[in-house]
């Protein structure tokens, strides 16, 4: 039988707001872990992988298209890179990031989706430089909004038993639909047809995502009661439980344990919370390592790779088939790993790993340019790569408490953008350097100062959050 309206933790007469706090959370944590919390997961991360597979139009394009046209050399090519990965995210991470910690993370992945959509399409259009940096600097706010909510929804929803196994896996499905969605079209269409990759990005986040967020996403329960919006809070919280009852085949659900659930309820954003105390200690640490993480490890590394590549003689085929078997068969398998390691490990150990693995494949492929090897490497290097920026964000996510959430991954990895903005240019620099041999520069500055050090900084102060609480471990 179903649990009545008392057990499920529903709205009793004459409580108030204050006795209300932190029974949804309660609610949600106690939860079987069903097809509900699977499906909103996995929503969530299509909206990551679609829109993120914007991100590297310009490092794709630029070597078979604006490069041979001498549209612009490398050192704007560079800027450009800066500017998307960069300028833009960091703006769309924090302003979009308020917006989800202020009106709703739904809200905020629906305002993500024209963002990113709508700048994009004269990007087709033009060869000039600077409505190129103009358009795509644009466009990559939308980026940055999905960057600052999509995990935080994620882990709101998922019990803290699972969150380690769910978020890792699900996030498979988000480097699917990166990997496909990115480098497929670019093997078909590119360069003859590269107009029409460009559109794609233009069209599939307004048919696709915008009504997914409109009718298959409900607001966080988490965060309706951290505003004070209790009977929303309590609608949702009812035909969620009823789902997983019905799916889980349970006669009643277990009582929450509301004791261990207090949460403030704010109807505002206290954003200088963030840099106080023990947070401001969290927020210190997540940005120096999100920022020379993100100028090496990940941007640093992704935005020359194809430009590597081009520079051993492949075709625009072998590129984007590289790109695809590292983004898919790389990416999705690192995440498999991790999902499959659940909560069994410290996520500051997965991190830690990560990095040191990533490096291992790097030297390797700075001696070894066949083709296979090549492609097998890459994949090693983009798979590494890619766990430990998925992880870093489910570590930021789960660093602060639900009214600060979104703010604080918003700003934390908005401003670890910062890192993008001057990290292509160092790399672009010492990639093109006949100083040292092979780009050797390039290989070191995106290993050492790139991903060891940022590994080795969360690895040695960050907290554990292995099968905790949300509220207890970000309150």
């Amino acid at each position: 039988m179903e649990t009545s309206q008392f057990e499920a933790g529903s709205i009793q007469p004459g409580e108030t707001a204050t006795a209300l706090a932190g029974r949804a959370a309660a609610r949600l944590d106690r939860l079987p872990l069903t097809w509900m919390q699977w499906r909103l997961a996995l929503i969530t991360q299509v909206f990551w992988g679609v829109i993120i597979a914007a991100d590297g139009i310009p490092a794709k394009l630029y070597p078979f298209i604006w490069g041979p046209r001498h549209s612009f050399g490398e050192a704007a090519f560079s800027v450009m890179l800066a500017v998307q990965f960069g300028v833009g995210i960091l703006v769309g991470e924090y302003l979009i990031g308020i917006v989800a910690d202020r009106w709703g993370r739904r809200t905020a992945l629906l305002l993500s989706s024209f963002a990113v959509a709508l700048p994009l399409w004269p990007t087709a259009l033009t060869d000039n430089y600077w409505l190129l940096l103009l358009f795509f600097g644009l466009s990559s706010i939308g980026m940055g909004g999905v960057l600052a909510t999509n995990v935080v929804y994620m882990g709101e929803i998922v019990p803290p038993r699972e969150r380690g196994r769910v978020m890792l896996a699900s996030q498979i499905v988000a480097v699917l639909v990166f990997g496909l969605l990115g480098n497929v079209p670019g093997i078909l269409w590119v360069p003859a047809h590269y107009d029409w990759f460009i559109y794609l990005f233009t069209i599939v986040p307004v048919v696709l995502l915008v009504p997914l967020a409109l009718w298959a996403l409900p607001e966080s329960p988490r965060w309706l009661e951290a505003h004070g919006r209790h009977e929303e809070a309590e609608h949702i919280m009812t035909v969620l439980e009823a789902e997983c009852l019905r799916r889980s085949g349970l006669a009643s659900l277990p009582e929450p344990d509301y004791a261990s659930y207090a949460v403030p309820v704010s109807e505002h954003v206290p954003v200088r919370e963030l840099f106080r105390g023990e947070y401001g200690e969290r927020t210190v640490l997540l940005l120096v390592a999100w920022i020379i993480g993100y100028a090496g490890l990940v941007y640093g590394f992704t935005g020359y790779l194809p430009v590597l590549l081009r520079s051993f003689g492949f075709s625009a085929g072998h590129t984007f088939g590289a790109l695809l078997v590292a983004s898919v068969a790389g990416g999705c398998t690192a995440l498999a790993i991790c999902a499959l390691i659940g909560e069994a490990v410290e996520r500051r150990t997965s991190i830690v790993v990560s990095a040191c693995l990533f490096c291992g494949a790097m030297y390797v492929l700075y001696f070894e340019h066949g083709i296979v090897a090549t492609y097998v490497l890459s994949a090693v290097a983009w798979g590494t790569m890619t766990a430990w920026l998925f992880n870093m964000y489910n570590y930021t996510a789960s660093a602060y408490p639900t009214r600060l959430r979104a703010t604080g991954v918003g700003l934390t990895d908005g401003l670890g953008h910062l890192g993008s903005v001057f990290g292509p240019l160092v790399a672009g620099a010492l990639f093109a350097t006949a100083a040292l041999p092979g780009h050797a520069g390039w290989y070191l500055y995106v290993t050492i100062p790139g991903a060891l050090l940022p590994a080795a900084l969360i690895g040695w102060r960050g907290i554990n959050q292995r099968r905790a609480i949300l509220e207890q471990i970000s309150g």
